[in-house]
């Protein structure tokens, strides 16, 4: 019985203790790739003069920004012999703002003229690494001749591997100079977009802070916060998670059968102290909470101890280098574990919920022994 508690409530809190880690690794990982409020033309087009100057001004200063950073972005391709791979540009004015440091490889690397930052995944395909030359190539659709269309191709080389975390855009990514930018789109002094990163305490206020700013710079521009793309992704996280809570729950169930037949058994094996306490007069009620107390006590115990196997259990899975996630599908390549108080509280609630039912259907049968039954059967 005891057993049986122990390992089901493990399974139980190891599977809410992944997926919850899960769920804040992957928030963190975007929170960390993503722009947390991006601003843009309406028309989707690129920022006008006048827009980027009547937007940088009114965004200066606001304590809840940890920086703004105005970016070209476009999607281009990269090739490296017969390999070619899609490529997501992002150039960012290095003079102002870059606020993608902390996930660049090696560190606190800048960037000239002729260099570019690749993402991780991306030159580990195409088997470069930092220092190599790679081909960008990005179709100019407007510029069409006889012999088709008409590309702009230029080498680069690498000065650092870009390593968020979030599988996509490691495998995508592409960041240069916007001097770099301008010269593969043949434009100069644009923008697609300015992109608001906010302080971590305001990260989840990103949805009212891009209605502020939607109302403050007009119809010109459409304000989105990151949340918009992701909602219905964490929604699916959520709902996978609490799925997955209720399977798990029936082998807490499975587990109270074990709970019946070790009450049946316990009171086989007491009828005989039973009868007893029937003839000097106790009644069923008290002989039942005797009972109960006694087997309560040691399920609750297990619980407890379930809880801390699940932990273990976690930890074990985390560390161990036979199987991990699979980027392309899971959007993180890394397993983590996170011990949330309100899912343990939860896990420590249901099992118990479960064990009280399941030891106490089975006290009822005190209630049909009868004293001369329990005397000749001894």
């Amino acid at each position: 019985m005891v057993l049986g508690i122990i390992v089901s409530v493990g399974i139980l809190s190891a599977g809410l203790n992944l997926f919850e880690g899960y769920e804040r690794t992957l928030k963190s990982v975007l929170l960390d790739s993503f722009a947390h409020i991006n601003i843009q033309s309406s028309n989707n087009e690129y920022l006008t003069e006048s827009q980027y100057n009547s937007a940088m001004s009114m965004l200066k200063g606001d304590p809840r920004f940890l920086n703004v950073s105005p970016t070209i972005s476009y999607s281009a391709m990269v090739q490296e012999g017969s390999q070619v791979r899609g490529a997501l540009i992002r150039g960012f004015d290095f003079s102002l703002s870059f606020p993608y440091h902390p996930y660049i490889i090696p560190l606190n690397t800048g960037l000239d003229t002729g260099e570019i930052f690749v993402g991780y995944h991306m030159a580990k395909e195409l088997g470069k690494s930092i220092g190599d030359t790679i081909r960008v190539v990005y179709p100019q659709l407007d510029r069409i001749s006889a012999l088709g269309l008409f590309p702009s191709e230029y080498p680069y080389k690498i000065k650092g591997l870009y390593r968020s975390g979030y599988y996509e855009f490691d495998r995508s990514i592409v960041i240069m100079n916007k001097s770099d930018c301008e010269q593969m789109i043949m434009t100069s002094n644009r923008y697609s977009r300015i992109e608001v990163r906010l302080k971590p305490d305001y990260t989840d206020k990103a949805g009212s802070i891009a209605d502020e700013y939607a109302a403050k710079l007009g119809g010109s521009f459409l304000v989105a916060p990151w949340t918009i793309s992701n909602v219905s992704l964490f929604r699916l996280i959520a709902m996978e998670k609490w799925l997955i809570f209720i399977i798990f729950s029936f082998l807490v169930l499975i587990a109270g059968l074990n709970v019946v037949s070790a009450v049946i058994t316990i009171i086989i094996d007491k009828k005989n102290e039973i009868a007893i306490l029937k003839t000097i007069g106790t009644d069923d009620r008290s002989i039942q909470r005797m009972l109960y107390y006694r087997i309560a006590l040691v399920a609750f115990a297990a619980i407890v101890l379930g809880l801390i196997f699940g932990l273990l259990l976690s930890v074990i899975v985390v560390n161990q280098n036979f199987y991990t996630l699979k980027g392309d599908v899971y959007f993180i390549d890394k397993l983590t574990v996170y011990v949330s108080p309100f899912n343990q509280l939860i896990i420590f609630s249901v099992s118990a919920l479960l064990i009280m039912l399941c030891i106490s259907i089975p006290l009822r049968r005190i209630n049909k022994l009868e004293i001369i039954e329990l005397i000749r059967n001894p």
